[in-house]
């Protein structure tokens, strides 16, 4: 049995869906009922708009562009995916390991740069490969306004521990994206040095500002802080070494949880990249003097230089009130 058919699934008219995907593949489709999973869409939907909307707007002004829009990637990926599995497989190995090796839209890549390594589970990147394939997002008749309507989460707040861990990554994701998406306009309009004085004047605010807009407590620590109030206490130290031992073995570093009396406080790893590197990688190699000079300058303590790639920078600390109706 394939993904595709493991999902919940709801009918949809072939002869519209197999117009839709043949305009936009160039490929024959079959002219035969089609099924969906409305779930996996809203699942799909949700994720996109917490997590990739932000850099991936579906209507920023080209010049404004920090990152592809969410329409070219998907069909760029069509090109030559006539199938959902072989869609989802070129999809979801970039977004686990984004590299040009793996990156389909070289030009992007060019432009834009790599984008940083999220966290998502494999249910998770299911369910954003299906809503891309099966919605033309790059055809005039699809309207983000109507899908947010239709998908938009709503409903009672989590209650068990994967509600938890769900929403938790939603909250991080959504902030991940809010300062990863400054932070590359920042490196556009003038280098690493900008970059460093924007995470000092910014970062600590944007993370109060989602905090405040989402409703939990949102926090950075790590064992190798820049700035000293983003140190980690002896519980997350814990779950750092934890999550480092799960890198060294090739392991992907799972999120942790834990519970107490009124809150329920959730641990997302964040993992070095390319962009990170320019201001948290080697000096002399990948950080420059100019940018080296200015960090000892800002952070005197400074502790967050000599990463290499794929390496755990930290976590993000979620913190989120239980739900009012739990026991």
């Amino acid at each position: 049995m394939t993904r595709q058919n493991c999902f919940n699934t709801r009918r949809v008219p072939g002869a519209l869906l197999a117009t839709a995907l043949a305009a936009t593949l160039g490929v024959a489709v079959a002219n035969a009922e089609e099924t969906l999973d409305e779930s996996a869409m809203a699942t799909g939907f949700q994720t996109l708009e917490s997590a990739c909307f932000t850099c991936h707007s579906p209507d920023a002004a080209p010049a404004d562009r920090i990152a592809p829009p969410m329409a070219a990637i998907r069909h760029r990926y069509l090109m030559g995916n006539g199938s959902f599995e072989a869609f989802r497989r070129d999809l979801v190995n970039f977004v686990n390991d984004p590299s040009a090796t793996n990156a389909r839209m070289r030009g992007a890549v060019n432009r834009f740069g790599l984008m940083p390594k999220l966290s998502f589970d494999e249910a998770t990147l299911d369910a954003v490969a299906y809503y891309l394939y099966y919605t033309p997002l790059d055809r005039p008749g699809w309207s983000y306004a109507r899908d947010r309507a239709r998908y938009a989460a709503r409903g009672a707040g989590p209650v068990t521990t994967q509600d938890y861990l769900r929403y938790g990554q939603q909250v991080a994701m959504q902030t991940k994206t809010e300062l990863g998406s400054n932070l590359k306009k920042a490196l556009k309009e003038g280098g690493p040095e900008h970059a460093v004085t924007f995470c000092k004047a910014r970062a600590q605010p944007i993370a109060a500002e989602m905090s405040a807009k989402l409703d939990a407590s949102i926090r950075r620590v790590s064992d190798r802080p820049r700035n000293p109030a983003n140190a980690a206490d002896a519980e997350e130290l814990a779950i750092i070494r934890e999550l480092q031992g799960a890198l060294a073995a090739g392991e992907k570093p799972a999120p942790a949880l834990r519970e107490r009396d009124d809150e329920v406080v959730a641990y997302y790893p964040i993992v070095t990249n390319g962009m990170c590197l320019q201001c948290h990688g080697k000096a002399g190699s990948e950080i420059s003097p100019a940018t080296l000079a200015l960090i000892k300058q800002e952070y005197p303590d400074d502790k967050a230089t000599g990463y290499g790639p794929d390496e755990l920078r930290g976590l993000f600390v979620v913190a989120m009130h239980r739900a009012k109706h739990e026991d």
